[in-house]
């Protein structure tokens, strides 16, 4: 009797530290404001492919004239291969639209929302439903 429950609390334990990388995990309903898609016309300036999330930074000139350097959180790019997209999909130059949902923090970052398109050199290269957060 004495081994099962010596078995079940090492299952346990083994169980917990398991799952512990699960949540810090970040979401991005606690990150990004689900509440506000904005869309942004801006020029790429970089596209980064690697994990944990692919990252495209483009220039968005706001009202006053003025260039904000903005970051577009994308999925894994095992996830984004998946969905026909490659790592030379957008190249510093390329002028993109496309929607995020903006950093609660007020910061030029956000979660691209993939129920839009996205917009590439007046093409859309990812319909709506592909592109995931």
């Amino acid at each position: 009797m004495k081994s099962n429950v010596a078995l079940l609390m090492f299952f346990n334990i083994v169980f917990v530290v398991v799952s512990i990388p699960v949540l810090a995990h970040h979401g991005t309903n606690i990150s990004y404001d689900h509440s506000k898609p904005t869309t942004l016309k801006g020029t790429v300036t970089e596209f980064v492919w690697r994990n944990p999330h692919a990252q495209l930074y483009f220039d968005v000139k706001d009202e006053s004239g003025n260039v904000v350097h903005w970051a577009g959180e994308l999925n894994s790019p095992g996830v984004l291969t998946g969905q026909g997209w490659t790592r030379k999909m957008f190249v510093p130059g390329d002028e993109v639209t496309l929607s995020v949902f903006p950093s609660k923090a007020g910061a030029p970052v956000g979660v691209v929302d993939r129920s839009k398109p996205i917009i590439s050199n007046g093409k859309e290269v990812v319909p709506a439903g592909r592109n995931v957060d």
